[in-house]
């Protein structure tokens, strides 16, 4: 397969090729880490909050990411499970993964979950939006032929083996910047515990159910005739509705008990 525009190998250690691929995927989890810092002061966190998430989503987000697309992916089996250098991660299994890590994170440090999932999820979809560069210089990820002339250009398309094709990848980062600038705007502005989460979820969820049908065939995850990652995208927009429907009633909750409250004080004054 042609690559879109540069060699995938950055460069090479004793013999290693170090990928493009790599490099930006490490870059976008620094971005995130380091933004996480300022979000946890937002909102009057702990500085060690970042460093625990950290350990609680990458071991799991990997190897979650990893077997979803063993399972899944009809290019790859279970016994190709270790080969990593090979390639073959689903973003979809890197959260599940992560949010399995999350909650014994809460379990057994006694985090607020959502306090703790809204800080991830603000930047987790920054680190998206920088990681899926990372399938430009794989020369993956791509979407349906493109025939007209006048859309046979970068960012529309990208050139692979003498014919152009969708910039799905391109695509994906743009609209996932594009939700990190809404969702962190309702991380830094909204005081309820869960709204950026629910966003993400929904956000995301609905973004992946729309450019899944587009991709190339060899790219998109199958059980028997579903499209895997398509009922996840869709499962993720039912929970982000949920969180979503659970803080807006536990806000119009509390704020009745407030005025309750606030009655009966006045009654007790008088």
């Amino acid at each position: 397969m042609t690559n879109f525009l540069l060699n995938r190998v950055a460069f090479s250690i004793f013999g290693v090729d170090i990928y493009w691929y790599g490099i930006i995927i490490t870059a976008g989890i620094l971005v995130a880490f380091f933004l996480a810092f300022a979000l946890c002061k937002r909102k009057g966190m702990s500085s060690g909050i970042p460093y625990e998430i950290v350990i609680a989503i990458l071991p799991l987000g990997i190897l979650c990411a990893r077997l979803f697309a063993v399972l899944f992916d009809s290019g790859l089996s279970i016994t190709d499970y270790f080969k990593f250098r090979e390639g073959g991660m689903s973003i979809i299994g890197a959260i599940i993964g992560g949010a399995i890590g999350i909650v014994l994170l809460c379990i057994i440090r006694k985090r607020n979950f959502f306090a703790i999932t809204d800080v991830l999820c603000t930047v987790l979809i920054l680190a998206q939006a920088i990681g899926r560069w990372g399938n430009y210089f794989n020369s993956e990820l791509y979407g349906q032929l493109i025939t007209n002339p006048a859309l046979q250009k970068f960012p529309i398309a990208v050139l692979i083996d003498g014919q152009y094709y969708e910039a799905l990848f391109f695509y994906e980062s743009m609209l996932n910047l594009l939700g990190f600038v809404l969702i962190i705007c309702l991380f830094w502005y909204i005081k309820d515990k869960g709204v950026a989460t629910g966003a993400y979820f929904i956000y995301y969820g609905t973004v992946r159910f729309f450019l899944e049908p587009r991709r190339q065939a060899e790219y998109i995850l199958k059980l028997g005739k579903w499209q895997i990652s398509r009922v996840m995208s869709l499962v993720m927009i039912l929970i982000g509705i949920g969180i979503l429907t659970y803080v807006i009633i536990a806000h119009f909750k509390s704020k009745k008990k407030e005025q309750t409250s606030e009655t009966e004080k006045a009654v007790h004054t008088n």
